[in-house]
C-alpha cells in the first residue's frame, strides 16, 4: 500500500485546495484523485495525485513564457514524503521501488524548482 501524506499536510505544502475527481467527491482522500495548481512566482505547477494507486504526475511550466520545464509521470510511487514545508522552502521526496533498483526523486517547489533523480541498485 503506497505511503502518502494526508490531505491536511498536502494543503499546507501546496498552499491551495485540490480539485477532486467529481464522481468520487465522497470518497476518502486516499482513494480519490487530487489535482493541485499553484505557483512559486517563477514556475507554475500542476500536481496530480492518486495515492491509493501510487500515481504522481507533476508538470512544471516557466511562468513568463509558459514553456514546459519538467514533466514527471510516475505510476508506482511507493512513498511520498514532505521533506520541507516552510514559507520560503518546500520540497518532497518520492520513492519508487523496482525489482533491482530503488529510485529517489527529490523535488523543490520553493523558492525555485529543482529536481534530483537518484537510482540505487538493490541487488
Amino acid at each position: 500500500m503506497p505511503d502518502f501524506p494526508n490531505e491536511i499536510d498536502l494543503l499546507s505544502l501546496f498552499q491551495c485546495e485540490p480539485t477532486l475527481l467529481e464522481e468520487a467527491k465522497d470518497y476518502p482522500f486516499y482513494y480519490n484523485e487530487a489535482t493541485y495548481r499553484f505557483s512559486n512566482g517563477e514556475e507554475d505547477f500542476i500536481v496530480h495525485l492518486s495515492p491509493s494507486y501510487g500515481e504522481v504526475k507533476i508538470q512544471v511550466m516557466k511562468r513568463d513564457s509558459n514553456r514546459l520545464v519538467s514533466l514527471l509521470d510516475l505510476k508506482r510511487v511507493e512513498k511520498m514524503e514532505i521533506t520541507a514545508d516552510k514559507k520560503d522552502h518546500s520540497s518532497i521526496l518520492l520513492t519508487v521501488i523496482n525489482e533491482d533498483t530503488q529510485q529517489m526523486i527529490e523535488m523543490d517547489f520553493k523558492p525555485y524548482f529543482k529536481q534530483l533523480f537518484n537510482e540505487h541498485l538493490t541487488r
